[in-house]
């Protein structure tokens, strides 16, 4: 079930610039100056029965559980209805990538390639609970009567959320940048993603990473400096959706169940049922600190992020070699590598 992350995304740039004067840099979140904070609510409704853990040969001083408030023998199954819920906050230091392309001219930015591993490399824990409607019965070892027919919410340990990735859909994501008196640019870009969430709670999955679309509204600072570039950013972002669980039915999941008349006992019994859907609603506050390099320009072949007559010399003085100039990766310098370069010339 649990999905392993990457202790390092490789970058996924956006397309080469689509004007003269944008000028586009692979970028790398910054953990140790980046943030998330997940506000998560998790419920997944499911129904089945529970039995006493009793057992002759095994467990002899185990719990019966008896249908109704009297009377009755043996251990029997009791047929309830339930959820289960995830609640509280998970704070993370954010991994991943992305492309920002950046044009003074236009004001334009776009932003491609996002992946961002929004837990990091440590799963975030929640508080669990049990909400439980049970019929009425009763219990043997201990003696003790259930009256049906409330929800009563049970504390259960701990859930865990082991993935919350959100990866950019389609090629790139436009938006306006402003410029600052410092040189700087404040930005505003709508990116659309695919939300991701992997969520357990009784060793059973309750949300199985089926991607969510959703857009993250990303606002921030992008600063320039030379062939090198620093962003900071914050991301807010809202979602509620609910999805069918295909997993198959959990079987004998212990759980202790406080007794009711009279109260401070334990009865133990073994759990059984099949969850049906999961709703998920999250908020997260995202603060994004990351740094980049220039994307290298195809032709460029002295590394000075320009496409001239420097570039055609070195291509044409190494015609019909390998390597440095052989732009299609044909294994030779040929025509269709000084057509490349001509195409990219500014």
């Amino acid at each position: 079930m649990r999905t392993i992350l990457p202790a390092v995304i490789l970058l996924a740039p956006i397309a080469t610039a689509v004007s003269a004067d944008e000028i586009v840099f692979d970028c790398s979140v910054l953990p140790a100056t980046s943030s998330v904070v997940q506000t998560t609510d998790l419920s997944a409704p499911f129904s089945g029965t529970f039995i006493g853990d009793y057992d002759a040969t095994n467990n002899p001083t185990g719990t019966k559980t008896i249908p109704g408030l009297f009377g009755g023998s043996g251990n029997n199954p009791i047929s309830y209805s339930a959820s289960f819920a995830l609640a509280g906050d998970i704070s993370s230091h954010p991994l991943g990538a992305f492309a920002i392309g950046v044009d003074p001219e236009t004001l334009q930015v776009r932003i491609g390639g996002l992946d961002l591993d929004l837990l990091g490399p440590t799963p975030g824990t929640l508080g669990a609970t049990l909400n439980i409607n049970y019929q009425s019965f009763h219990t043997q070892q201990p003696n003790a009567i259930f009256p049906g027919g409330v929800n009563i919410p049970l504390p259960v340990g701990n859930g865990s959320v082991t993935t919350l990735r959100a990866t950019q859909t389609g090629d790139f994501a436009t938006g306006i940048m402003v410029p600052q008196k410092n040189g700087s640019f404040d930005f505003t870009v709508a990116v659309p993603v695919d939300l991701v969430i992997v969520a357990t709670l009784l060793n059973q999955t309750v949300s199985d990473g089926t991607p969510q679309p959703s857009v993250l509204p990303i606002t921030g600072t992008v600063t320039v400096n030379g062939n090198s570039v620093t962003v900071t950013a914050s991301i807010s972002n809202q979602s509620t959706t609910t999805q069918p669980v295909t997993a198959p039915p959990f079987t004998d999941v212990a759980l202790a169940i406080p007794t009711v008349i009279p109260a401070g006992n334990t009865a133990n019994v073994l759990m059984s049922g099949t969850v049906t859907s999961v709703t998920a609603s999250s908020t997260l506050n995202v603060g994004l600190s990351a740094a980049g390099n220039r994307q290298p320009i195809l032709g460029d072949l002295n590394s000075d992020y320009r496409v001239d007559c420097m570039d055609l010399s070195i291509c044409i003085s190494r015609w019909g070699l390998p390597g440095l100039g052989d732009l299609d990766a044909s294994g030779a310098i040929d025509c269709r590598d000084v057509a490349i370069l001509l195409n990219n010339w500014q």
